[in-house]
């Protein structure tokens, strides 16, 4: 797949190259190849190296880079660099003097580039500065690029060996380096022929110019790489310096509450297996013994293909289980839910600052949007059981009769709150499992997850101030297909649920607003609208339709013929939200029969060059799809391209593959991307007013200040502050919090 013309063959820094339909500019880049012991734990016992408690693999991917590079074993094995200078790259070893030609290039202000530039940076500020006696490189930051960035922001693999089997070049990645960094890298198992736990390049020359070769094949490769993908632009730019701060600042935890937490479930896993053991009869001994609970359950005549979450869940939704295997497999489901693995997280990553750094990946997914890295605060609940609250000022669940605290009945049912979660924590600490339970129920595990964002906290002498947007996918929708009524419910009440089930059903708005006005409760018809707005907005229909009711429990509270006329209901009164799927697929598909032809509907433009089409938003941000064509489809001719899929749905995760568009998928990925465009713009305005963010979540933005500076309205006030692009666009920031814990 052919998607630039090969760059010339001598690259010279600052020369520009055409790329995608901008230009990709040539900068000097370097790479480090380090070893450390950080993400092992070394066993007396096993005379082994083991997996860190609650971590799936070892080494850096167990600890992630910020605290790999603090360890006090991490050291550089070597650095090749090319500063593009006529000169052929430089390899750099410890035991040389120091690059100073690179530290020059670098004071008159020339620009670096690396494969994950995070990575390089760390290791440069944490371990050459105290090792080796370098300047740091945080003075020159701003100087810094990344390769693998803007590789993602042009839909390739985040990968350097992907992203150049993707681009075909010539000047591939050593595919030798795997084992020479096992070898190098990693310490070893120690043996009786060999006791040693590391091998030293001074151990194998031979093999150590094979490392410095495959570092060296690393640049070139990265190189190759980066020529053919477009730059940043000036606005992409700014933002990702922006998400490279937000990763070296990271966020306070609070380490005595988690270990607290992690003692209590310690004692609950030993009660709860002990119970498992008993109920099988001996088979099984651990909730982690996965082939042997399905091998029992089989026995008691159940069938479990996996013991997934989603395959856990969907039996235990069933009656036709036995008390018995409900049971294990509810211990199955509590011992090994994700909360647990957060709390262990959080452990390995606390940097020496008390900080976990590098929570986000910048351009994730294909729409621009981040992913959340190793604790993934975008995944922590946001809410957690109903409460009591007793005239006593105290919290205890309502399946307690009495308030456990003082024994009075006279409570009120809360939803879970910060003030709940501050009490919740308050009995963790005591790290004993029988307290927990006694003041907060027999289900303590469902307690602590549920206190898992309370465990984020701001730093001494800081506290949070946060906000969102509302219904920021729904506002956009309506805002780009220009939806008038839409407008008018965003820019007023905002009771789009209610409005939508009105419009639905024919039943009056006044009717269902002035149910919740005399009864305090919602009318029943508010789900339908809300299921509606949840499930429909991107061409959804039954199925669709049914997995919002699914996630909302409602699964059998419609048949089909009432959600079909339910879907039928919402498409008739959204006509411009239905022309605005097929409007964006006419235009892209327009644009591929007519290759370097623009085609425009309602100010997103498509442009199909080289077999890559581009989705111009009004932002001026690209969505880039590769090789894309137009196929025979269930329902008509399709678009087809493909992307790298992290998506097991759509095939194959971690693979290129073939993925296929339609009008309300390209209408999703032109509103998740313009979504994510007015929270960069929020985040870079934030950042310059003094507010320094530390947490932001598609919707949502969480900024670290120190005590007495700002307000949640100002921090609105500057969110609410849209880009021209946007002008008329009804997105509000509101209701937002300041505290010291990280809350919903």
């Amino acid at each position: 797949m052919n998607l630039v013309p090969p760059p010339p063959p001598l690259l010279s820094n600052g020369m520009v190259l055409l790329a995608g339909t901008s230009v990709s500019t040539v900068i000097a880049d370097f790479d480090f190849e380090t070893y450390s012991e950080a993400g092992y734990e070394w066993s007396e016992e096993n005379q082994d190296w083991q997996t860190p408690r609650g971590a799936r693999a070892k080494g850096l991917a167990a600890v992630g880079a910020a605290v790999y590079s603090e360890h006090a074993t991490t050291e550089v094995l070597c650095m090749a660099y090319d500063l593009k200078d006529k000169k052929p790259p430089r390899l750099w070893t410890p035991e040389k003097a120091p690059p100073y030609d690179l530290f020059q290039y670098l004071e008159n202000g020339g620009l670096l580039e690396a494969w994950n530039v995070s990575f390089e940076y760390l290791i440069w500020q944490n371990v050459c500065v105290k090792k080796y006696r370098w300047p740091p490189i945080s003075r020159w930051v701003s100087q810094l690029r990344c390769a693998a960035a803007k590789a993602r922001a042009h839909a390739l693999p985040g990968g350097l060996a992907a992203a150049g089997a993707v681009l075909q070049i010539d000047a591939q990645k050593d595919k030798d380096g795997k084992r020479l960094l096992t070898k190098f890298s990693m310490p070893r198992k120690p043996t009786k022929a060999n006791p040693a736990k590391r091998i030293r390049v001074e151990d194998d020359p031979e093999d150590a110019k094979n490392l410095y070769f495959y570092n060296l094949q690393d640049i070139k490769a990265e190189s190759a790489v980066s020529t053919r993908v477009p730059d940043l632009s000036k606005d992409e730019l700014e933002f990702w310096q922006c998400d490279q701060a937000i990763n070296r600042r990271g966020v306070c935890i609070d380490i005595e509450s988690v270990k607290n937490a992690i003692s209590i479930i310690d004692q609950a896993g030993v009660k709860y297996n002990s119970e498992l053991y008993r109920i099988t009869k001996g088979q099984v001994e651990s909730a982690t013994q996965v082939a042997k609970i399905i091998k029992w359950a089989d026995s008691q005549g159940v069938f479990l293909p996996a013991l997934n979450k989603d395959v856990v869940g969907d039996v235990l939704s069933t009656e036709n289980i036995s008390a018995e295997v409900r049971r294990v497999l509810e211990i199955r489901s509590t011992l090994s839910s994700a909360s647990i693995k957060k709390l262990h997280a959080m452990l390995r990553l606390i940097t020496k600052d008390g900080r976990i750094k590098d929570l986000f990946l910048y351009h994730k997914a294909r729409t621009g949007r981040a992913s959340g890295l190793d604790v993934q605060p975008q995944n922590m609940p946001n809410s957690g059981p109903n409460v009591k609250l007793c005239e006593c000022g105290k919290y205890s669940l309502p399946v307690l009769t009495n308030c456990p605290w003082c024994g009075s009945e006279n409570i009120v049912i809360k939803e879970w709150n910060p003030d709940a979660v501050e009490q919740a924590l308050q009995t963790i600490n005591t790290g004993d499992l029988a307290c927990l339970n006694f003041y907060w129920g027999n289900d303590p595990l469902k307690i602590i997850g549920s206190c898992l964002r309370g465990l984020v906290v701001a730093g001494p002498g800081r506290y949070f101030i946060s906000s969102d947007y509302s219904a920021i996918e729904a506002v956009i929708n309506t805002f780009l297909s220009g939806e008038t009524w839409r407008l008018e419910i965003f820019k007023t009440h905002g009771k789009i649920y209610e409005t939508s089930a009105a419009k639905i059903t024919n039943v009056p708005l006044e009717e269902i607003l002035a149910h919740k006005e005399s009864t305090g409760s919602h009318h029943k018809l508010r789900t339908l609208g809300k299921v509606a707005e949840l499930s429909l907005g991107f061409q959804g229909g039954l199925g669709a339709f049914k997995a919002s009711l699914a996630t909302m429990g409602l699964e059998s509270s419609m048949t089909d013929e009432e959600i079909q006329t339910a879907v039928r209901g919402w498409r008739a009164a959204s006509p411009n939200i239905v022309n605005f799927w097929y409007g964006l697929d006419r235009a892209a598909k327009s644009s591929i029969l007519n290759p370097g032809v623009p085609y425009d509907y309602r100010g997103i433009k498509y442009l199909t060059s080289r077999n890559i089409m581009y989705c111009t938003l009004l932002s001026g941000r690209q969505i880039t799809y590769h090789n894309v064509g137009i196929e025979p489809g269930k329902y008509g001719d399709q678009i087809s391209y493909w992307g790298w899929n992290t998506n097991s749905k759509n095939g194959p995760v971690d693979r290129w593959i073939k993925m296929y568009l339609y009008g309300g998928k390209l209408a999703e990925n032109v509103i998740q991307a313009t979504a994510r465009d007015i929270l960069s713009h929020a985040i870079v305005n934030l950042e310059k007013e003094g507010y320094p963010v530390v947490l932001h979540v598609h919707d949502e933005i969480v900024c670290e200040v120190p005590e007495g500076f700002g307000s949640v309205q100002e921090l609105e006030n500057i969110m609410n502050t849209l880009p021209s692009w946007a002008a008329g666009c009804p997105i509000v920031a509101k209701g937002g919090w300041a505290g010291k814990r990280y809350r919903k």
